[in-house]
């Protein structure tokens, strides 16, 4: 039989296969360390590590006090900063989203390195850097908001400025952003452009499981974001972490679990309810290859051996220490 080899083809080479983030899935954090009295430090070691997969990325402050760490996978951050005959400040855990310019300062006290301050939680920051309008969302509310039929699409309704349409003069799409028309949109998943070349509607849809976070931008667009004007919907997806983590979900609908429509009641004689059938399944699995350099990620959703194909087949997160 072919079957079996052509599966065997997909997963090496698939397995030989390193998927790289685009740049504008991506974030930055920046800032200025100061002593004591305000003045800069020069010299300090900063350290930005991400909590769930220990990727650790360092720089320096240069002689203003500034340091910049670049294109840093989405998730939750801790910076540490450390400089001989200051205390090591280690600061609170931070979520930095897609795009975004998350700026943390530092204020270290006289000490020994070896001693170390841990600052508490703080109020969430403003972004003063990037003048995009938009909003994200993340974590539970992708996974439990009441999605019609589990189109994470649908999602951009939460935004203001979001309208749904049904005009078919407009082209392809259902959604306008800002006024702009429905076939004006630009979607992104996992920074790689996401838009059928022929009509310039959505192509591929992740279940809301395998989300790591949903961005629109309705205005403002920085430079990457050039191809189109009516709004720019970008989705990235799940990496994988130290821990092995996933999911297993069915959505049923039938006429077992269905009320009868009120005018279907008050007619004489009394009609029968529709007969709507649904059933949507799918599933999500990530975890670590080798613990802190490797991972893997996967996710698939409908029915089929090809969708179970799909969830044997990883997306590999790959890093070097």
């Amino acid at each position: 039989m072919q079957f079996p080899r052509v599966v065997l083809l997909l997963l090496v080479i698939t397995a030989g296969s390193v998927v790289s983030v685009a740049q504008d899935t991506e974030g930055r954090i920046f800032g200025t360390v100061y002593d004591p009295q305000g003045a800069v430090i020069p010299g300090a070691q900063i350290t930005a590590t991400n909590t769930a997969t220990k990727d650790a990325r360092t720089a320096t402050t240069n002689k203003e006090g500034y340091f910049q760490i670049l294109a840093l996978p989405i998730g939750n951050y801790k910076v540490t900063t450390e400089h001989d005959g200051f205390r090591t400040v280690i600061s609170a855990e931070q979520k930095l989203q897609i795009n975004q310019a998350l700026r943390i300062d530092v204020k270290m006290e006289v000490g020994a390195a070896n001693q170390t301050v841990n600052v508490g939680a703080e109020a969430a920051p403003v972004e003063t850097v990037n003048p995009t309008l938009g909003q994200s969302i993340t974590g539970r509310t992708l996974t439990n908001m009441p999605l019609n039929g589990r189109d994470m699409l649908d999602l951009a309704l939460l935004q203001p400025g979001v309208t749904e349409s049904n005009d078919d003069n407009e082209g392809a799409g259902n959604y306008s952003i800002a006024g702009g028309r429905t076939d004006s949109v630009t979607f992104l998943l996992d920074g790689g452009n996401n838009n059928d070349l022929l009509d310039n509607s959505n192509v591929l849809d992740p279940n809301p499981d395998a989300i790591a976070e949903f961005r629109l931008l309705t205005s403002d667009y920085t430079a990457e974001y050039g191809r189109n004007g009516g709004g720019v919907i970008s989705i990235v997806t799940k990496s994988g972490t130290n821990q092995i983590h996933g999911s297993l979900f069915e959505f049923l609908r039938n006429r077992d679990f269905d009320a009868n429509d009120y005018f279907n009641n008050e007619a004489v004689p009394q009609l029968p309810r529709l007969d709507l059938k649904r059933n949507q399944y799918g599933a999500t699995l990530g975890g670590p290859i080798v613990k802190d350099k490797a991972f893997f990620s996967s996710h698939t959703r409908g029915s089929g051996w090809f969708r179970l194909i799909q969830l044997l087949i990883p997306r590999f997160t790959l890093r070097k220490n």
